[in-house]
């Protein structure tokens, strides 16, 4: 379908038409060429005639919609100046990419009181007046353009950037006689400029209104090559926090403060990096009769575009002692996309998966139904089943722009969905808990039991790969009450479910094979494995003591062997089943974390042990790498001096947090399951971090999300991103990945605004980018990152799930730059 942009200005000057292929999000339209303000029409439609004030709002919430737009980058096929290789434009910024810089054109307003003001103002004038009658007289806004250039210096002239990762949407431009129109444009989401110092690439990406460059400095290349000159700006500065802030008379831009890090035997090292600027001279050491010729060169019909002074400022990059040997990584995690799902109710996102085109797929509860306006689309379900919670399941694409499918599932009664797996053909798997029997309309299918057992029970669904239907969906539990809490799948399709129990085997849990037969006594956790079809199960059994015993995470290795984490109040004298290790001591207070590993035929425990201090210990999430190391998160009350297993990092000192808070705490458990390779916290001193869900990648980094109230004043070790800074409120989640090692962090930042944030589920792909799900209060009025999608507004109703990519690119180097008006 084509979506056609009306350009309104003083002369109808170009109709611009963006063509969306298949798969492309409607809602993706970039600004029109020309600098003028836009509208959007239906064909053959003339706009409506609009109030003051209704005109006003629809312009903020377009120039708001268009701020979270993802980044097309143009390409020149002879609808412009021939030096422009590829352009992006923005509401009030285009930027143009030539082989000898970038072109910063800026576009602003000034007011202009009390004067009158000819309203046949010459069109050509670089001043455009818009008029608004006060009690004073007529006052006026000057609409003013800018440019700033951005010279590569000492690089070499010959590089032309090329496009990479091509678009679905491609644009047409339909200006002047018909020999003139381009049609077809291909736009791109980021270009490169190859080898533009030696052994140095420069590559650009980003959103509209957040644009980021990244230096890709290959092994023996000096980064001290890289010399950026600006001219053109009113003043370029550092500031206190170490950004580089660019001015003009109407406005400017910053470039963030770069950090930088290499990953050395595993390790995290830190190296010391900061802006440095240079005496003012020019960039390639003409005379200034350069300047002359830029300005002749930088108009339009005779319309000078910039004023550019005769002075220059350089700005180079000094970088503390690294092994020139190995990359040199700054800045390397950036929200790629971040958005909501959710409609006017309650809406909360609890598991997450991504498979291996870099699909994510979200598991979730709400109470919103279609009319409320939750996104269903496809399936599985599209009718919300009741006047409780229902589960949800959601497929969102590769670009986060939109939903595949999105559907609910549950019955009459209270539905929750709690964790999410995928497999290669992109079935989802869905675990949660339920109190709707088959009579209340719970869509059992196939099974694994087709029979409500009393109470609430767990259930297990696997979504078909379009979404459309369930290929199975029943129910595991007994006569008490029983909770599904985790899911893996193994490559064969067999599903392995975690969770907690109160029910015996003579009140008709499903006990087969093992780990153990017998209830403990309180709550037991539980593991059982799904058969591929879904009509039986392969093996169940319990795992605790004569105390209370909770099953949270699960994890499966390429041998089928299952590695559960929960936490619990049985010691070992109380017959909770320690065997090897990590650790065979309860170490007393209230709740132990524990960590099991289930062999591949469920009857027995490779081993089974404790982690934890004195005081309160819980398990939340584990994952397991590809030589059988666990990897566990969870959160903790109790210090190193409480004989909390503190060992390598990537924190040794507990943060504190008071009497009910406490710190995030992940750990590696060797193969063997006989010792901790690496343990430590992740938190700060303002009293509490949960950690909910732990992924890893093949190079055996842990990534970890979670909650928190520790701001980066309270020593929350933010660090590189994607966001520094806590945003108020309570909770902001957060998201952080460790180092191989276990001895730091690699990056640690925030995702929220200023109401209640909270990150549930992990999952990474091949790349190391990592998917995030959760729940938010925060709207996007409130700072909520949202940018690209599935939906970029709030929907009411308190909490909305919400789902993120952040991008982590290994062995490159970022600067970025965020534009901005000031």
């Amino acid at each position: 379908m084509a979506i056609r942009a009306h350009v309104f200005s003083p002369t109808m000057m170009a109709l611009v038409v963006l063509t969306l292929l298949p798969g492309a999000p409607a809602s993706a339209v970039p600004a029109v060429p020309d600098h003028t303000p836009a509208t959007l029409a239906q064909a053959h439609m003339a706009p409506a005639p609009l109030a003051p004030q209704d005109e006003a709002a629809t312009q903020a919430r377009l120039e708001q919609a268009f701020g979270h737009l993802p980044l097309y980058f143009v390409e020149n096929q002879g609808q412009m100046d021939e030096r422009v290789a590829y352009y992006i434009q923005g509401s009030d910024k285009t930027i143009y990419f030539t082989p000898e810089g970038v072109t910063f054109a800026l576009t602003g307003r000034e007011q202009i009181a009390n004067q009158q003001i000819s309203k046949s103002a010459n069109r050509h004038s670089p001043f455009r007046y818009l008029h608004q009658v006060g009690d004073s007289g007529v006052e006026a806004r000057a609409t003013r353009r800018w440019t700033v250039k951005l010279d590569f210096v000492g690089a070499n002239p010959d590089v032309r950037p090329v496009g990479e990762e091509q678009q679905e949407a491609v644009i047409s431009y339909f200006k002047g006689q018909p020999d003139e129109w381009r049609t077809g444009l291909p736009t791109y989401s980021r270009i490169v400029y190859r080898d533009l110092w030696p052994g140095i690439d420069l590559a650009y990406y980003g959103t509209v209104d957040r644009l980021k460059y990244e230096f890709i400095v290959q092994p023996g290349a000096d980064p001290g090559q890289i010399r950026l000159a600006y001219r053109g700006a009113a003043g370029v500065a550092l500031n206190a926090a170490g950004q580089l802030e660019v001015e003009t008379p109407i406005g400017g831009f910053a470039d963030d403060r770069p950090v930088a890090y290499q990953e050395i035997d595993g390790q995290h090292m830190d190296v010391a990096v900061a802006y440095t600027l240079q005496p003012a001279s020019s960039p390639r050491g003409e005379n200034l009769d350069y300047e002359a010729r830029e300005v002749a060169r930088n108009t339009r019909d005779g319309i000078p575009l910039s004023r550019l002074s005769s002075s220059f400022v350089t700005v180079a990059f000094q970088i503390g002692p690294y092994d020139p040997s190995r990359p040199l990584v700054l800045d390397p995690a950036v929200l790629v996309y971040c958005g909501y799902i959710g409609g006017s109710d309650w809406d909360d996102g609890s598991g997450i998966a991504v498979d291996g085109a870099g699909n994510a797929y979200v598991v979730g509860f709400t109470f919103s139904s279609a009319a409320e306006s939750f996104p269903v689309t496809v399936g599985p379900d599209l009718t919300y089943n009741g006047d409780s919670i229902d589960a949800f399941v959601a497929k969102a694409n590769v670009a986060g722009t939109g939903l595949i499918y999105a559907g609910y599932i549950g019955g009459s009664d209270l539905d929750e969905g709690r964790g999410i797996a995928v497999d290669g053909a992109g079935n989802a798997y869905v675990v949660g808990t339920t109190y709707s029997s088959e009579v209340e309309g719970f869509p059992v299918t196939v099974g694994p039991d087709l029979t409500h057992n009393g109470g609430e029970d767990a259930f297990v669904a696997k979504v078909n790969a379009a979404g459309t239907a369930l290929a199975y969906c029943g129910y595991i539990g007994g006569s008490d009450s029983d909770e599904g809490r985790g899911i893996a799948v193994d490559g064969a399709g067999n599903a392995y479910v975690v969770g907690t129990t109160y029910s015996s085997e003579a009140e008709g849990f499903p006990v087969t094979v093992g780990p153990d037969l017998s209830h403990n006594g309180g709550s037991d956790a539980f593991v059982t494995k799904v058969n591929a079809a879904g009509t039986a199960l392969a093996y169940c059994g319990y795992i605790g003591g004569s105390d209370w015993d909770y099953g949270y995470g699960i994890a499966v290795d390429g041998a089928g062997n299952a590695y559960v984490v929960g936490d619990t109040r049985s010691n070992e004298a109380e017959g909770f089943p320690v065997t090897i290790g990590p650790d065979m001591t309860h170490n007393g207070g209230d709740n132990d974390t524990f960590v099991a590993k289930v062999n591949a035929a469920g009857a027995t425990l490779a081993y089974c042990g404790y982690i934890g201090g004195s005081d309160w210990d819980e398990g939340s999430g584990i994952a397991v790498d590809g030589a059988g190391n666990a990897y566990v998160v969870g959160q903790t009350g109790s210090s190193e001096a409480e004989g909390f297993p503190v060992t390598v990092g990537p924190d040794l000192t507990y943060n504190g947090g008071g009497e009910h808070g406490g710190d995030t705490f992940v750990a590696k458990v060797n193969a063997a399951g006989t010792a901790l390779a690496y343990c430590g916290y992740i938190g700060g001193s303002s009293g509490w971090e949960d950690g909910y869900g732990i992924a890893v990648d093949g190079a055996g980094n842990a990534y970890v999300v979670g909650e928190t109230l520790s701001t980066e004043a309270d020593g929350f070790p933010v660090t590189v991103g994607p966001d520094l800074t806590h945003n108020g409120g309570e909770f902001d989640a957060f998201v952080a990945k460790v180092s191989a090692a276990g001895t730091g962090l690699v990056y640690a930042g925030y995702i929220g605004g200023s109401d209640w944030d909270r990150g549930h589920g992990i999952a990474i792909d091949g790349a190391g980018n990592a998917y995030v799900v959760g729940g938010t209060y925060s709207s996007e009025a409130d700072g909520f990152p949202v940018t690209v999608g599935p939906d970029l507004t709030h929907n009411g109703g308190g909490s909305d799930a919400f789902v993120a990519k952040v991008h982590a690119a290994g062995t490159v180097v970022y600067l970025p730059a965020i534009l901005r008006n000031y």
